[in-house]
């Protein structure tokens, strides 16, 4: 009688004890301790005043790096966002086309780049307003820069007018549209020596 009253299941897979279950998995997760001849606490403080005298005699090591003072991180946002707008430059000046046809140059994953470098700008210069212009030329042009606008040919005339805006923002953040401008100076030595591309 009782035996048909109780589930198979309950005969071929008995409910697992979860307490008992968890004791086993804690034992096999421990590491056997070898035997140590002093107590831990003696051996522990002794390893740290060994260390606190050992890192008291020794001098500090010098830094392996120098990191980049604030006018060098500056500099070289600068020519990052100078070689973007000349990018920009170049595109627009080509109406926004490869082959003559509609690219997503300054589509906003693009623009992306312009705005991160200008963004880090702000905080470098404040006084600037060039790097505030060129977030609200990004803004406000965004919906002329789309493949569907530039295929619509309704801004072609616009766009080598865009690019000289990209020239003009270039210059008053390098000082000058000579292209050397925009290289590293470790770098610029071995350019220096070949003319320029573009001048003023």
């Amino acid at each position: 009688g009782v035996i048909n009253r109780v589930p198979i299941e309950r005969v071929l897979f008995p409910p697992r004890d979860n307490i008992k279950a968890l004791e086993e998995f804690a034992a096999t997760m421990t590491v056997p301790v070898a035997p140590q001849k002093t107590p831990p606490e003696q051996k522990m403080t002794a390893t740290i005043t060994a260390e606190r005298e050992k890192a008291a005699t020794v001098p500090a090591a010098a830094p392996r790096h120098d990191l980049p003072t604030s006018q060098e991180t500056a500099q070289a946002l600068k020519r990052r966002l100078g070689k973007e707008l000349y990018r920009a430059e170049l595109d627009l000046s080509n109406k926004l086309r490869i082959a003559g046809k509609p690219c997503d140059c300054l589509e906003s994953k693009h623009t992306l780049l312009l705005e991160a470098a200008a963004e880090e700008l702000i905080s470098q210069e404040p006084g600037n307003p060039v790097y505030s212009e060129i977030i609200a030329w990004i803004t406000q042009n965004q919906s002329k820069v789309t493949i569907e606008a530039i295929s619509s040919g309704q801004y072609d005339d616009e766009y080598p007018r865009m690019a000289a805006e990209f020239k003009g923002f270039r210059k008053r953040i390098m000082g000058t549209t000579t292209l050397t401008a925009m290289v590293e100076p470790k770098q610029e030595a071995s350019a220096g020596e070949t003319t320029p591309l573009a001048q003023d």
